[in-house]
């Protein structure tokens, strides 16, 4: 089924409670699976009330997938307990970023909701080897298929980063942002980024790491949580960090999307330029119009590549390679573990 702007408009509207056309349904829970949001879908229309009015196999398979998604994540929180538990006993307090974030902060009501795959959580290089000794004593085990640590009992993998790596990664000026906070969860320490850094990784990880502005991809669960954090967001702290980083382009590209998608405001000097409208005219287009979608993602996928191995960040393959690797990717996109987990088919980006 052909990905479509109407049908991507209405899973919007449904994250915000307002359920689609039935006529629409499965398109939107398509959409919904390769985003990681039909959980999300479920919350938001129980909340509005709107829920019972839906099909009842609507009804019973969003249920399905959130209460599935409901145990994985209280599970994967308790996990994430532990290791910060043993972290803190060694001294060490982490920083939780992305969903490790989340799971700390989110009540048990809404733990349902963010679909996630992992945990990530960063230390100093100097505390690396304590924390490598803390974690192997719970029995975690290094894993370079699943890049993490990993015992074989867990929902996820934990992946321990060093502070270095990360700067190295992302650049020291994005780090201005970071401006952590304390938060404290069943006896544990942990520090939390600022919304403004939370922002800015969120934009770096997919814009620059995952090479979405180059492939012209979306993250719409990505997305959907730079949206929440949208009011808390110093945005000429984020535009400084990201403009000193040299990624200013692949930033307000993203802000662009933030604004058409989900109706943030975004600063309108922040939002003017045209190479930023143009990549953002070119995302909206791969949805609208499929036939251009394959050629403009093969394109933006090499120029991606092209830019990894010079940087020497790339993939080592031979030029006989080269061309099945692309059309993996371009007709596959990422796919984790969670979906043996969750039992459903989770497609590439949009």
């Amino acid at each position: 089924m052909r990905l479509k702007m109407p049908a991507l408009r209405a899973l919007i509207r449904a994250l915000d409670g307002i359920p689609p056309d039935p006529a629409d349904w499965l398109a939107v829970i398509e959409i919904a699976n390769r985003s990681w949001l039909t959980p999300a879908v479920f919350l938001a229309l129980e909340r509005s009330g709107a829920l019972p009015g839906q099909p009842g196999e609507i009804r019973d398979y969003l249920g399905f997938i959130h209460g599935r998604n409901r145990q994985r994540n209280l599970r994967l929180r308790a996990q994430l307990i532990e290791a910060i538990g043993a972290l803190n006993r060694a001294g060490i307090r982490p920083v939780a970023l992305k969903g490790a974030g989340i799971l700390l902060l989110v009540p048990d009501a809404d733990i349902g909701a963010r679909m996630m795959s992992d945990l990530d959580l960063l230390v100093a290089d100097a505390e690396k080897p304590v924390a490598d000794a803390a974690l192997g004593a719970l029995g975690y085990q290094a894993s370079q298929d699943l890049h993490g640590l990993w015992r074989s009992a867990d929902a996820g993998v934990l992946e321990l980063h060093c502070l270095n790596d990360a700067l190295e990664a992302y650049g020291a000026a994005v780090f201005a942002a970071a401006r952590c906070c304390s938060v404290e969860r069943d006896r544990i320490q942990a520090w939390l980024p600022s919304p403004t850094f939370r922002a800015v990784h969120l934009i770096m990880h997919d814009q620059i790491k995952e090479g979405d502005y180059w492939r012209g991809s979306i993250d719409l669960r990505h997305l959907r949580d730079l949206a929440a954090l949208a009011e808390e967001i110093d945005w000429s702290m984020l535009k400084a960090s990201l403009s000193a980083a040299g990624w200013w382009n692949a930033a307000e590209t993203q802000l662009l999307t933030l604004h058409d998608l989900f109706g943030v405001e975004v600063p309108a000097e922040l939002t003017g330029r045209l190479t930023p409208r143009l990549q953002h005219w070119r995302r909206m287009a791969q949805i609208r119009h499929p036939v251009l979608a394959a050629p403009l993602r093969l394109a933006g996928a090499t120029a991606w590549l092209a830019r990894r191995i010079r940087l020497g960040d790339g993939p080592s393959f031979t030029l006989a390679d080269f061309a099945p690797r692309i059309a993996r990717k371009l007709l596959q996109g990422r796919r984790r573990t969670i979906e043996a987990l969750m039992g459903v088919h989770l497609g590439p980006k949009l």
